[in-house]
């Protein structure tokens, strides 16, 4: 299978020494799964949904397409009205078809601003506002508001992400330092919302990535703290080359750059995980948690390892490491393999999060990793859904999952659905 994300940077080996923690695999205990909307492709309907949904207040779900609709190849933002009951049937609204040249497609992912409005990413760098109309019944009105060039960066695959005052941030997997590894090896950026109706917004590159012993290619999200820090992953780079945990702090007086500081670098293939693809969440504590597509049990997908679960917990004195360990490695097969996309917690301090593959049909899962209990030392994993992509199931989960109305969790696959082979994808309900 060839997956979507690839990197042409060159592999090192090295040998790490780690403990890691291996838990049980077990099955899934009754959820309730299901497919939501089944997306049609061309011409009244998105393909290949990307980008974790965004959830409004009222359970509804906006997202976008990466292909098709109207104009065909260039994609669309869609929404899912949510019903009034769980088992109710959702419906599908097409908000915005991308025309393709200036008018921009195939976009990337989607946020829901405070002021009710969708910003999203684009594949030309596009930053866009869709504006909610006025009437309930009226056209949404899709604004350009920032084109990035390859110096600020490019491939921006993550989700945007919102400070207090409605500021953008994010990061872009190349571009920079075009001197990094030829294309760049990526950046972090602040898009400033104008302080005037009509304004222009204006872009601040707050760190650009040089590789080692920075990181490169930070293909995730990015994460806020509850101190205006920011964090992220690298799948490449780093001190050992295979990826990186960074901070990005806030300078103490304005118009100061940025600081940042790599928490953890990944060595290749290593037991402790290797080339992280997925942004990281904290619990209440301050706990980081994240995935590496790559390394954990190297008995698994010829040596390369399928994957695992990390955490970086914060340390008790100022300038102290932060301290790594392996909460769970992915064994492949019915198990799963390659993580990636957003994971979330529940207030028992379960771990949500989802596979590219692996599961008994190789479409991917949807995964659970319980806490040990106080005699047992070891994570546990359950499968809660393996996607097969036949019979109107979905394929290929690559964006993680988001917690939403009746507190299910809900995702998009890239792939799979009742759309001709391999199909159009699909959007997903689990109620764990």
């Amino acid at each position: 299978m060839k997956l979507r994300r690839q990197s042409g940077r060159g592999i090192f080996t090295l040998a790490l020494v780690a403990v890691v923690l291996l838990g049980g695999v077990t099955r899934a205990r009754g959820q309730a799964y299901r497919v939501i909307h089944d997306f049609r492709g061309w011409p009244d309907d998105g393909c290949e949904a990307v980008g974790v949904p965004a959830v409004a207040k009222n359970g509804d779900l906006y997202g976008v397409t990466n292909s098709c609709g109207t104009y065909e190849y260039y994609g669309t933002v869609f929404k899912l009205t949510a019903p009034r009951s769980r088992a109710g049937a959702w419906t599908k609204t097409i908000l915005h078809d991308f025309p393709g040249g200036q008018g921009g497609g195939y976009p990337t992912s989607l946020v829901l601003g405070k002021d009710g409005n969708l910003y999203g990413v684009d594949y030309s760098q596009t930053i866009f506002e869709l504006t909610a109309p006025n009437a309930g019944d009226g056209a949404w009105t899709y604004t350009a508001l920032y084109t990035l060039d390859q110096s600020q960066g490019a491939a921006i695959q993550g989700n945007l992400v919102f400070d207090a005052e409605g500021n953008l941030y994010g990061a872009t997997g190349i571009g920079g330092d075009l001197g990094c590894e030829q294309e760049g090896c990526g950046t972090v950026f602040e898009l400033k919302r104008p302080t005037i109706d009509g304004g222009k917004w204006r872009l601040s590159v707050l760190h650009t990535f040089t590789g080692t012993p920075d990181g490169a290619e930070p293909f995730a999200g990015i994460t806020f703290d509850q101190k205006g820090n920011l964090y992220g992953t690298t799948n490449w780079g780093g001190r050992i080359g295979s990826g990186a945990v960074y901070r990005l702090t806030p300078p103490e007086k304005k118009g100061r750059p940025w600081a940042e500081a790599v928490l953890h670098s990944f060595g290749q293939d290593g037991p402790m995980g290797s080339h992280p693809e997925g942004p990281v969440i904290f619990d209440s504590s301050g706990n980081m948690y994240g995935t590496t597509a790559f390394g954990g049990d190297l008995n698994c997908q010829g040596g390369d390892g399928c994957g695992a679960v990390f955490e970086l917990s914060p340390p008790s004195e100022k300038g102290k490491p932060w301290t790594y360990a392996t909460l769970y490695a992915f064994q492949g097969g019915n198990d799963s393999s390659y993580p990636t996309g957003y994971m979330v917690l529940d207030t028992e301090g379960d771990l949500y999060g989802t596979t590219l593959t692996g599961g008994e049909a190789q479409g991917g899962t949807v995964y659970e990793l319980r806490p040990p209990s106080p005699n047992d030392g070891a994570w546990t994993e359950t499968v809660l859904h393996a996607f097969t992509g036949s019979n109107g199931d979905g394929d290929l989960p690559e964006s993680g999952l988001t917690w939403g109305k009746w507190h299910d969790l809900y995702g998009v696959t890239l792939e799979g659905g009742e759309c001709q082979s391999p199909g159009c994808g699909t959007a997903f309900a689990l109620q764990p």
